[in-house]
C-alpha cells in the first residue's frame, strides 16, 4: 500500500538521481514514458501482478523535477480525441421487465472483458447515461446488468477523486497517508439503470450484487483488494435512495470541482458523497487508529474499553496539551469511584489533587470550560447517532427558582 512512497524515496537518493541524470543525458530517452520504463526496469518497480509501475514512477520523477534535480523531456501532447468503441446500432430495449426485482429472471452482473461487451457498455453510457460519456481514468472495471429480459444497465469503476476534503476527513488520514494509500479507494464513476426500466428495488439490488463481487474481481485484475468504494449523487436530479437502501454512508458534499479544476473555479454542481466500506476494519488496514475520522460508531463503541476516557475526552481544546491529558486522567480516575470527591478517588494523592484543582481553577475566559471539555464526547455522541435510524433526544424541562429562598421555612436557614 506504500508503493508510491517507496518509489519516491528510492529515486530521491543522490546516487539514483545521478543515474536518472545520466539517462537523460544519453540518447535513449526521447519521451517521459521511455524514461519511466527504463527507471522501472532498473529499480524493479512492479505491482503485485508484475506490471511496471510507470504512472507512479512518472509522478515521482515530476516531483523531483519540481525540486530542481533535473529537467524531464517536454510533454508530448496527443492530437485528436480518443473515441470509445461503439455498436453500429443502439442497444435493444429490454422486454417485459417486471415491476419488482424479485420477479426478474436470471439477473446477473457481467464483467466486461470481450470487445462486444465493451461496445455495448459504451453505447449504453453514451446514449442513456446523463453524463453522455464512457471514458474512465485510472484502474478500471466495467459491468453490464444482464437478465432474460435484456440489458438493464451498467456500472463503471475507475480512479477515485484526487482531492475530496469531506472524504479525507471522514477517513481520518493525513496528506502523506492519503498520497500513499489513495489507490485503496475505487470510484464508482458510472451507474446506469436504463430509463426504459421501471423496476422497484432494482438499483439497490444491483448495488448490493456489485459490492459483493468488486473486491474479488479487482484483486484478480490488479493484484490487490480495495477497501472503500466512493460514489457521487447529483441530488438536483436524483435522491440517492438506492444508496441508502444498500447501506452506503452519506458523509458530506463535494465543492463543485472536477478532476481538471486546477484553478478552483468550482463550476460543477455540488454532489452528495457516498462511501461503502468493503472491509469494516478499513481504518486498521490503512494503518489508522480506530478512532480516526468522523464515521459512524456503534452505540457502545469505545465505552467498554480501557481507553474510554481517551476516546471521550482526549484532544479536548483546553489550550494546552498537558491540560487535555490531565482531563483524561481525571475522568479515568473519577470513573473508578464516581461517588467520592477527587481527593478520595486518588486516595489522598496530594500532587494529583493539586493538579486537579489547578486544572479547574481557571480565570474567566479560559479555554478550560464546560463546552470545550465536552467537545470530544459530543462529537462521538453525534457519530453514534449517525449509525442509528432513529434517535430519541430527551430534555429535562425542570426549573428551580430560589427567588424567595429566605421566606422558605427551615430551608433558608439550612441553605445559609
Amino acid at each position: 500500500m506504500n508503493k508510491q512512497n517507496q518509489i519516491k524515496r528510492t529515486l530521491s537518493l543522490s546516487s539514483n538521481i545521478e543515474y536518472i541524470k545520466q539517462l537523460l543525458e544519453g540518447k535513449g530517452v526521447e519521451h517521459r514514458s521511455d524514461l519511466a520504463k527504463q527507471v522501472c526496469t532498473h529499480f524493479e518497480f512492479h505491482d503485485a501482478r508484475g506490471k511496471m509501475q510507470t504512472s507512479g514512477c512518472l509522478k515521482a520523477l515530476r516531483a523531483l523535477e519540481s525540486s530542481g534535480h533535473f529537467e524531464l523531456p517536454r510533454v508530448q501532447h496527443k492530437t485528436g480525441t480518443k473515441s470509445p468503441r461503439r455498436l453500429t446500432d443502439s442497444v435493444p430495449h429490454p422486454v417485459d421487465v417486471p415491476d419488482e426485482v424479485r420477479h426478474i429472471a436470471a439477473l446477473e452482473l457481467v464483467l466486461v472483458q470481450e470487445a462486444d461487451q465493451m461496445r455495448t457498455w459504451n453505447e449504453l453510457m453514451l446514449t442513456e447515461h446523463y453524463l453522455k460519456a464512457a471514458i474512465l481514468v485510472g484502474r478500471q472495471m466495467r459491468y453490464l446488468i444482464r437478465s432474460e429480459h435484456g440489458w438493464l444497465g451498467g456500472i463503471g469503476y475507475a480512479a477515485p477523486a484526487l482531492q475530496l476534503s469531506a472524504r479525507d476527513q471522514w477517513i481520518g488520514w493525513n496528506q502523506e497517508e492519503h498520497q500513499a494509500q489513495l489507490h485503496m479507494i475505487v470510484g464508482m464513476s458510472r451507474f446506469l439503470i436504463r430509463p426504459s426500466v421501471n423496476c422497484k428495488n432494482l438499483a439497490s439490488k444491483v448495488l448490493g450484487m456489485s459490492m459483493a463481487t468488486i473486491a474479488k474481481d479487482f484483486n484478480r485484475q490488479y493484484g490487490y483488494s480495495p477497501l472503500l468504494i466512493e460514489s457521487f449523487v447529483d441530488t438536483e436530479h436524483y435522491s440517492g435512495t438506492c444508496y441508502k437502501a444498500s447501506n452506503w454512508l452519506a458523509i458530506g458534499k463535494t465543492k463543485g470541482r472536477g478532476r481538471q479544476d486546477r484553478h478552483n473555479d468550482s463550476t460543477l454542481s455540488q454532489k452528495t458523497i457516498y462511501m461503502y466500506p468493503l472491509d469494516t476494519s478499513f481504518r486498521k488496514q490503512l494503518g489508522l487508529s480506530a478512532n480516526a475520522g468522523l464515521g459512524a460508531l456503534t452505540i457502545s463503541e469505545g465505552l467498554d474499553a480501557e481507553q474510554w476516557a481517551e476516546h471521550e475526552f482526549g484532544g479536548a481544546p483546553l489550550g494546552d496539551k498537558r491540560l487535555s491529558k490531565r482531563l483524561v486522567n481525571v475522568a479515568d480516575a473519577k470513573a473508578q469511584n464516581p461517588g467520592s470527591a477527587f481527593s478520595g478517588t486518588v486516595e489522598g494523592d496530594w500532587p494529583a489533587t493539586k493538579a486537579y484543582y489547578r486544572m479547574i481553577d481557571q480565570p474567566e475566559g479560559s479555554a478550560v470550560n464546560l463546552e470545550n471539555i465536552l467537545q470530544p464526547h459530543r462529537e462521538r455522541t453525534a457519530r453514534r447517532m449517525m449509525g442509528q435510524k432513529t434517535v430519541l433526544c430527551l430534555q429535562d424541562g425542570s426549573e428551580l427558582n430560589y427567588t424567595n429562598l429566605d421566606k422558605c421555612s427551615g430551608l433558608g436557614t439550612r441553605m445559609k
